[in-house]
């Protein structure tokens, strides 16, 4: 977390961090996963090799936000998850519940990976994370 003012408080992110874990437990195909606020902040995160958590925060809230202009624009309802593929991966963006701030989960995969199993597995994780957070 970066400076003066904490995004969640530290129980949340022993929290985040666990349900992270046990994504990433779950589905061996996903190489890294970050929680981060809706403003581009890092919240919590489980990346591999050189990836800088703080760039992927301030480019999944800006991906978000582009996305929820898109789905608005487009008269298709509210945005759910966001979708990429690459030529070396895919990566999944999804918004997590929470009753004070807008959170964003990102979900790096490999190329070989099931997508509608990460699916099914992330929002699992979300929907987990929602409960937690607002209550059921």
């Amino acid at each position: 977390m970066s400076g003066k003012e904490e995004r969640v408080s530290r129980s949340e992110e022993a929290i985040i961090l666990h349900h992270l874990d046990s994504l990433m437990v779950k589905e061996q195909e996903i190489s890294g996963v970050l929680v981060s606020t809706g403003d581009g902040f890092r919240v919590a995160s489980r990346l591999t090799g050189s990836l800088s958590a703080e760039k992927l925060s301030a480019m999944a809230s800006s991906l978000i936000a582009i996305n929820e202009a898109v789905c608005k624009e487009s008269s298709l309802g509210a945005c759910r998850d966001l979708v990429i593929e690459a030529s070396q991966g895919r990566i999944l963006l999804m918004d997590i519940p929470h009753p004070a701030q807008k959170l964003i989960l990102t979900v790096l995969c490999r190329a070989k990976v099931t997508m509608g199993q990460v699916l099914w597995a992330a929002r699992g994780c979300r929907e987990s994370l929602g409960k937690l957070f607002v209550g059921s």
